[in-house]
């Protein structure tokens, strides 16, 4: 049976069953009747065909995630970065205001002076956030205002995040030290495993904190921040040996004061200069990575081992 036939069956059933509901309608109107609803029926269906043939959106709108908006109303921290390093952190802020073209953040940590120039991209981290395209922990953003060159020292000003991205998180978180008098750092840029220096009496080619040489050369070092795999320092740039570059192997004695037993306890560990940038007016930031521990022995000296 063709389709023209199957059409014709049903119209003469329709109009059948009609014919039993209305007997004293004129033939053609029940005919002309029967033909509309079989029509009324074929769009009916057509509609719930292409109802059922239409791609279903996955990602409902309540999925959806405004990010400058929901950083705003959780009142997330952001890291603002000098450059692509999750490191080099300029400073941390909060959204204060989030429009379609403009983000505003005030200013409440500062860590280092602000280096991206109005108009350039800057990367903004903060904790991970879901999105109905995954998971993101940074945007990158115009510069609209810096702290410099806004209305308010406080404040920054970026336009609207043109990227999303989920940056790989360090293998050791980094914690800023906010109290200098519990930690004290000697540092000598030597090899430590060729070296003649008798660490343990030697005087260090850069201290930190009570071991700084007195006077205004090495009294403003400081300790930014540490983790189990490194440090970052903050040296004045006149404490700075000449051999001190990208690179150089490092011996380092790291003084952490002990709540429990109120006193210093050290520790030793060799390691690389991973990084030397440019930090406030006067000082340079140095990132320092541990690659070996060393061992007071009972006869004096340090035996180091690597990691």
């Amino acid at each position: 049976m063709n389709i023209q036939d199957l059409i014709n069956s049903a119209r003469e059933a329709l109009t059948g069953t009609l014919n039993q509901f209305a007997p004293n309608v004129p033939p053609e109107i029940i005919r002309y009747g029967g033909a509309a609803i079989l029509i009324a029926l074929s769009l009916l269906l057509l509609i719930f065909a292409l109802r059922l043939m239409r791609p279903t959106n996955k990602r409902s709108a309540s999925k959806r995630v405004n990010v400058p908006r929901a950083l705003q109303k959780e009142g997330v921290i952001m890291d603002v970065l000098n450059s692509g390093s999750e490191e080099d952190v300029a400073v941390r802020c909060v959204v204060t205001a989030a429009s379609s073209g403009k983000i505003k953040c005030e200013i409440i940590e500062r860590l280092d002076v602000m280096k991206t120039k109005q108009g350039k991209d800057v990367v903004c981290v903060f904790a991970p956030m879901k999105t109905d395209t995954g998971k993101v922990n940074s945007f990158t953003a115009r510069l609209i205002e810096s702290d410099t060159s806004g209305r308010k020292a406080d404040r920054i000003v970026l336009a609207a995040p043109a990227d999303y991205a989920m940056l790989p998180r360090r293998k050791h978180t980094r914690k800023r030290v906010a109290d200098q008098q519990f930690i004290r750092v000697k540092l000598w840029v030597d090899n430590p495993y060729v070296s003649d220096i008798s660490f343990e009496d030697a005087a260090p080619h850069i201290g930190v904190n009570s071991f700084a040489a007195s006077g205004p050369d090495q009294s403003a070092n400081a300790v930014v921040n540490i983790s189990n795999g490194g440090l970052g320092l903050s040296v004045v740039n006149q404490a700075l040996p000449e051999t001190c570059a990208v690179g150089s192997p490092i011996a380092i004695n790291l003084f952490m004061f002990n709540f429990k037993e109120k006193s210093f306890k050290p520790y030793w560990y060799t390691g690389e200069v991973r990084s030397m940038e440019e930090g406030r007016p006067g000082f340079t930031r140095m990132g320092i990575e541990f690659n070996g521990s060393g061992s007071p022995l009972d006869n004096g000296g340090i035996r180091w081992t690597k990691f």
